[in-house]
């Protein structure tokens, strides 16, 4: 085959599978229309497959051409209103477009293939009720019998071309041109190649075999086609290929811009740089580099644009998916899509197809009841199952949620027990939400027998470990009798990622920066109280919690011992009792530990290379980098170390240690970043306010009208000194500083902060009455320095009042609401009830779970909204939360916890007790905005017909 021959087959096969792209959805739309389905939408799928047999008519595809022709014959009738699209005719249809699909993405072996059983369904489909039972299936009449198909070097045979009002008049073959398909160009040959076809289904058409309806062979094939078309398609995916010859992208055409102008820019960075090397200009130098850093980034997100696609590519299968299921498990359901325009990298929309699948088919076999079912429990008949995507924290989120029976925890416990996964002794200290994730074991399964469908245990294991393998995790929450969601996330791509550089014995690793939560440096003389081995496993005391400690060297050191270099320069180890210790608190899937490592460089985004062949079975690896000096980088795999750690059991230690524990901290602490303004002036910023910390050069900082700015890619982003805020030292002139970004005013704001001193717990004492400035909430003491911690967003307020709207929370309902806000530390209760108070709300506090309880019992207040902390003392906010959710009156009221523990878990344990918003501690915009849209929520709620609680989503 010639180059050019290949290269229009080629088009052929992406155009075609183009046109396949929402063939199911169509079909099944036009289904749900019955008699009045829409015409234009026929017309639609018609024209889809009417071009792809034209296209294989030219090429001498002759098995797609006659499939694509009785499929076009069929949606005629529909169109014209001379058959109405009944199920069993679009089951014919989806089946025919299953196998259509197959030929398509095995073209090369396509007319090998025996599509009989499709051409006769197909042709038994297009007839009419009565004439349909009259005749049998299997018999034909005589102008219904395949023609005699010949063979030439220079035509293809193919059926008969059809023009838009219907299948056209079969000409002879004796007055065909005799012209080959290149002479006579695309639309005389594909002509040509249809003379020799019936007007009606004409094709190589054998007799069913006895007992087996055209339909059921048809099924067959289908099943078979689709199988092969998936297996092909995941191994050309896996050469980087597609089925049709090199894989493709579709670019916008402004993309293509962008990126053409970006390069010029590339090239005139390049030469300045060049004609700079060899002068002494290093002022110049350095604004060269910087400009050719600033392109490089915005080159590098426009690429990466270029491997977008929309969800809605993965999302379109399902539909079929929900109605193929309903029909095999006699279930109603009905799918809802949200969020198809949310895009993924190429690489991830290709492997979260299958994992997707697997939750779909869950939710309609667990979780969906049958119609008599849901009837006897006052639901709909019809089930619900909502996929919806969405972006979150620099991810992509996927919900699959059903409206059905709920996952129960003791049942997954004695399932559990039954099959030796656990001891009954184990099963007892399971909290629901632990048992609910022993659908992620191996081997587990709840259904009662084994069917096409589920019962083998297979599938959530393998859905855990497709999308940890992916970089996302995957976590379930079920509410007995009402549903479940699942919720996977996903990074927006893998080829590129920002990661957090740390040392381990002299070597660098890069840790994914979507898995740290937080980075802890416990000193010298702190960690003998800090760091305690109980039970024969380190932990570390963090905020009043026990987080299990991994120490890297020595799982690289259990995974090979030809990865344990030589130690550093000054020989100091992790355990080094001379020195600060160095903990990475990261998070996988439900897992959260402690990495301790040597020491940390700095965060780099870095492109990820896969591993060589030696490596490709070292757990603890996902890839490795280049840094800037030429030096490989190896990429962790957390949850494989995890694994390597036995985490689990380190874990079950660990809880077994907090049950018996019995020191406490006399006060709450908080998480705070501790900087530098001038010598000895220092600052601290709560660390839950904070998005991220960039280093960047001094010269890349801007003045525009007076204003500081930076170029961030393609955005800029406004600074802030505390020189315009506050009366401080002008802090001294540096090459480079750091710059601390946070939101305010629904944007993304910087704080220049000179010089990081450090990440650091602090007590909650703080004195409130000695600084008076405003964005300064009081003044601590750190290392002996008097140190003022900071409230950006009164600092943002005060140099750009022109960002904020005055509006308060009473415009709302026209009245201030009323806010119980239950907290034991009198610095937060002080903060939060002011920020409430300038929001006109009405605030009464109480100091724990128990007096707030007693509150809402004496019917004193009518409240509108609960803001809660969660660690406690008599009662804490778990428990308070559990009984409003309990108590019939007070079961409506919204929940909001504001805490300073903020893992997944944590947000999991407030999900299970009905609390709305988990936030953290002294974020004054997201929580504003969280009380402002409950109440939205319980308004709307009231002046709902039905009164249910709505349901309010992070």
């Amino acid at each position: 085959m010639s180059n050019a021959d290949q290269e229009l087959l080629d088009l052929f096969v992406c155009e075609a599978n183009d046109n396949l792209a929402d063939i199911e959805n169509q079909l099944l739309a036009i289904e749900s229309g019955g008699d009045d389905c829409d015409t234009e939408l026929v017309n639609t799928v018609f024209r889809a497959i009417h071009s792809i047999k034209g296209g294989a008519g030219f090429l001498g595809l002759q098995a797609i051409g006659q499939l694509a022709h009785s499929m076009e014959h069929l949606l005629d009738l529909f169109r014209s209103h001379k058959l109405p699209p009944t199920s069993e005719r679009i089951d014919v249809l989806l089946r025919a477009a299953d196998t259509l699909r197959g030929l398509i993405n095995n073209v090369a072996t396509s007319n090998d293939a025996d599509i009989s059983a499709h051409i006769e369904a197909l042709h038994h489909a297009a007839k009419d009720d009565a004439a349909a039972e009259s005749e049998p299936a299997s018999t034909a009449t005589d102008d219904q019998q395949p023609p005699r198909t010949t063979t030439s070097s220079n035509r293809s045979e193919a059926p008969v071309e059809t023009s838009d009002d219907g299948p056209a008049e079969a000409s002879s073959a004796a007055d065909a041109p005799d012209k080959t398909p290149a002479e006579s160009g695309p639309s005389d040959a594909m002509k040509t190649a249809e003379q020799e076809q019936k007007q009606e289904g004409g094709t190589q058409a054998q007799k069913p075999s006895d007992g087996e309806s055209p339909a059921n062979r048809a099924a067959g094939q289908s099943e078979h086609a689709t199988t092969k078309a998936k297996t092909d398609t995941a191994t050309a995916t896996n050469r980087g290929t597609s089925p049709g010859g090199d894989a493709s992208l579709r670019v916008r055409v402004q993309l293509l811009d962008h990126l053409m102008n970006l390069a010029g820019e590339l090239v005139l960075c390049r030469n300045q740089l060049l004609q700079l090397i060899s002068s002494e200009d290093h002022s110049a130098t350095v604004r060269a580099a910087t400009r050719l850093d600033q392109v490089t980034s915005e080159l590098q997100e426009a690429i990466m644009q270029t491997r977008l696609q929309p969800i809605g590519n993965v999302f379109n299968r399902f539909p079929r998916v929900v109605r193929d299921l309903g029909n095999q498990l006699g279930k109603q359901c009905r799918l809802e899509i949200t969020g198809k325009e949310v895009e993924v990298d190429k690489s991830i929309s290709e492997a979260i197809g299958d994992p997707l699948t697997h939750l779909i088919r869950n939710a309609m076999d667990h979780g969906i009841e049958t119609p008599e079912e849901r009837k006897a429990k006052g639901k709909s008949p019809t089930g619900l199952v909502q996929l919806m995507a969405y972006h979150q924290a620099g991810k992509v989120c996927i919900d699959i949620r059903d409206d059905g029976a709920g996952i129960d925890p003791q049942r997954l416990k004695d399932k559990a027990i039954a099959k030796g996964l656990i001891t009954e002794e184990q099963a007892k200290t399971l909290s629901s939400r632990e048992a609910v994730n022993l659908i992620f074991h191996p081997g587990f399964s709840t259904a009662e027998k084994v069917t096409a469908v589920s019962g083998r245990g297979v599938g959530m294991d393998v859905v855990r470990t497709n999308i940890e393998g992916l970089g996302g995790t995957v976590d379930v929450i079920s509410e007995l009798g009402h549903g479940t969601t699942f919720r996977v996330t996903l990074p927006v791509t893998l080829a590129i990622i920002p990661t957090l550089l740390v040392r381990s014995r002299g070597q660098r690793f890069a840790v994914p920066q979507a898995n740290v939560a937080e980075i802890v440096r416990v000193r010298s003389e702190e960690a003998p109280q800090r760091i305690r081995q109980i039970k024969n496993a380190s932990v570390l005391f963090l905020r009043n919690a026990l987080l299990p400690l991994v120490y890297l060297n020595e799982v690289l050191q259990a995974e090979a011992q030809e990865l344990t270099p030589q130690a550093d320069d000054n020989g100091d180890t992790a355990r080094g009792a001379g020195n600060a210790i160095h903990v990475v608190v990261v998070e996988t899937g439900s897992t959260r530990f402690g990495l301790v490592v040597d020491t940390i460089d700095d965060s780099k985004e870095i492109v990820v290379k896969p591993l060589g062949r030696h490596l490709k079975n070292c757990e603890c690896f996902a890839g490795a980098t280049i840094l800037g000096d030429g030096s490989v980088s190896l990429i962790l795999d957390l949850s494989g170390i995890a694994t390597l750690a036995d985490l689990r059991a380190l874990e079950e230690r660990t809880q077994e240690a907090i049950c018996q524990q019995t020191e406490t901290f006399d006060t709450e602490t908080e998480n705070v970043l501790v900087f530098e303004n001038a010598p000895r002036e220092r600052f601290a910023i709560p660390m839950g306010v904070i998005n991220r910390v960039e280093r960047l050069h001094s010269s890349r900082i801007d003045s525009v009208g007076g204003r500081k700015l930076v170029q961030c890619g393609s955005d800029l982003l406004p600074l802030i000194e505390l020189t315009q805020a506050i009366p401080v030292e002008a802090p001294p002139t540096k090459d480079h500083v750091f710059v601390v970004v946070f939101d305010v005013a629904g944007k993304e704001v910087g704080l220049i902060a000179p010089s990081i001193v450090d990440i650091r717990n602090i007590s909650t004492n703080v004195d409130t009455l000695s600084c008076s400035d405003p964005g300064v909430v009081g003044s601590l003491t750190t290392d002996g320095c008097p140190t003022r911690l900071l409230d950006v967003f009164r600092l943002a307020e005060k140099v750009h009042p022109e960002w904020f709207n005055r509006q308060s929370i009473t415009t709302f309902s026209g009245k201030p609401p009323t806010i119980l806000l239950v907290e034991d530390a009198a610095f937060f209760r002080q903060q939060v009830s002011g920020f409430l108070k300038e929001q006109g709300c009405a605030v009464v506090t109480a100091e724990d779970g128990l007096e707030a309880w007693d509150i809402l019992l004496s019917e004193n207040h009518a409240f509108d909204l609960v803001i809660t902390d969660i660690e406690m003392p008599n009662m804490d906010g778990l428990e308070l939360s559990r009984r409003i959710r309990d108590w019939p009156t007070l079961a409506h009221l919204p929940i909001i916890a504001l805490t300073s523990l903020a893992s997944s878990e944590d947000i999991r344990r407030s999900r299970e007790c009905g609390i709305d918003e988990h936030l953290v501690k002294l974020n004054r915009e997201r929580m504003i905005a969280a009380v402002s849209r409950l109440l939205r929520a319980t308004r709307k709620q009231e002046r709902s017909p039905h009164g249910e609680r709505a349901e309010v989503l992070p």
